[in-house]
């Protein structure tokens, strides 16, 4: 027997997994040793660009567009971004800076998250904060047409800003190659139709639309080109490792910084693999805070994953409602009732009424099909416990057990994890087991192709 520790929130939980069990992290990457001095030299030696104090100088206003908190970007505290580049801002007389945070079509923070996640340096005279709502159309604005968005709308505030900023984490994206750079714009602070083109099945369905890919990839080349027509100044980038210390800054031109961070995230965001196996066993990670999110998990384990292989996702969905929004659960409650093959082709047809939220269960739909069916997915995630038996495919471990007197959600899911462990590994010659510690921030491939 192994003991392995695995991501849960902002702790882990150990547990034990047969000894011949195959453990398989990414590439190791130094971290920074004085993050907060690159962050300031990022600042003032770009790649691209001129410095951000130089493009501050002629400015009155500014927008510094942020992440919302499904990515653990290092804003806050000594070692954040956020704090240099509002500094650097106001040393350069720029006094009117409105931080948008990019929510996409996810709902917008709270007031105490916000604070959690930006820290003291966003609350303070001269800048305010605001979420981005994809559905005010007060807060939007058009800004034209691409052949695949017939009409973009941005956040009109962040139109306004004499400077631009974009800031972000790059790591790997299922649909759209690598997060980051353009993903800030679009979807970030774009209007809910754009997000709905930028998810379409159809752009989903295409070959390019992966992990790890950008050229010829028409998620990345969509929000590429909208990023474009709204304008972006500069930006901030960060590259972490799995314990969220970072391992690079990279600062500047929108497609020059994010490919410089894209090509340092490949030298260690890939896992070779040389054989499937029976039991993949995987964290959600940070992105994990709901079922919605926990596919990006599932989907590279999957990958892995022999054809009647078990998955076993280890989640804690911190989100209010645990499982997503009333479209997303139709979606599921389709997805259930037509089967993988059939939910695919229902979405794909000319007469299909495109749906919010229905890309995501496009992507659980391509992972259910890597294996004999979705109970043959394990989610252990204590805030399911009383999710309706109808409303998830996978196997819901947690409805399945009760949860002890006064038990915490931390022992509570390492409970259901081991046992689950155990049903699927124990008494069982010749299985195969893998570990992927890292969650949806690596990407296993195929060792002969790598």
């Amino acid at each position: 027997m192994k003991t392995i520790a695995l991501q849960f929130g902002n702790s882990h939980i150990e547990v034990g997994v047969p000894g011949e069990s195959d453990i398989l992290s990414a590439g190791k990457i130094a971290v920074l040793s004085h993050p907060a001095a690159e962050v300031r030299r990022s600042l003032r030696k770009p790649t691209g660009t001129a410095s951000l104090a130089v493009l501050a100088r002629d400015c009155d206003n500014a927008a510094v567009v942020v992440s919302d908190s499904t990515r653990p970007v290092p804003y806050k505290g000594p070692n954040g971004i956020l704090k240099p580049i509002i500094e650097t801002l106001k040393q350069n007389s720029v006094n009117d800076i409105k931080i948008i945070v990019a929510c996409g079509t996810h709902r917008p923070m709270t007031e105490p998250e916000l604070r959690d996640m930006l820290g003291d340096a966003a609350f303070q005279d001269g800048v305010e904060v605001m979420n981005h709502v994809s559905t005010d159309d007060s807060m939007l604005r058009s800004i034209g047409g691409t052949d695949r968005t017939p009409e973009v709308m941005v956040n009109r505030y962040y139109l306004d800003a004499q400077l631009k900023i974009a800031t972000g984490l790059v790591e790997p994206h299922f649909m759209a190659g690598f997060s980051g750079g353009r993903k800030a714009i679009c979807p970030g602070i774009c209007g809910q139709g754009v997000t709905y083109g930028l998810h379409s099945a159809s752009i989903l369905n295409e070959e390019g639309s992966t992990n790890l890919v950008l050229k010829g990839n028409p998620c990345h080349e969509e929000a590429l080109r909208i990023a474009r027509m709204a304008g972006v100044d500069f930006i901030v980038n960060v590259t972490i490792d799995n314990n969220r210390k970072m391992t690079g800054v990279f600062a500047g031109d929108l497609e020059d910084a994010h490919q410089a961070a894209v090509e340092h995230l490949r030298s260690y965001a890939t896992i070779p693999v040389s054989k499937l196996y029976d039991v993949v066993i995987i964290p959600a990670g940070d992105v994990g805070v709901n079922h919605y999110q926990c596919v990006k998990a599932v989907f590279e384990a999957s990958r892995v994953a022999k054809p009647d292989g078990k998955v076993v996702l280890l989640g804690n969905l911190t989100d209010p409602d645990p499982v997503g929004n009333p479209n997303y659960k139709d979606m599921l409650r389709l997805a259930i009732r037509l089967g993988s093959d059939g939910f695919l082709q229902k979405i794909l047809a000319k007469d299909w009424t495109f749906v919010p939220d229905q890309w995501e269960v496009q992507m659980w739909a391509k992972a259910y099909r890597r294996l004999a069916s979705p109970g043959e997915i394990y989610i252990c995630a204590p805030q399911l416990e009383d999710c309706p038996g109808d409303l998830l495919p996978e196997t819901n471990v947690a409805a399945r057990n009760k949860r002890l007197k006064d038990e915490s959600n931390v022992d509570f899911a390492r409970r259901i994890l081991q046992q689950t462990i155990d049903e699927l590994t124990k008494g069982f010659a010749g299985k195969e087991t893998l570990v992927l510690p890292d969650g949806p921030y690596a990407v296993p491939l195929d060792a002969h192709l790598m």
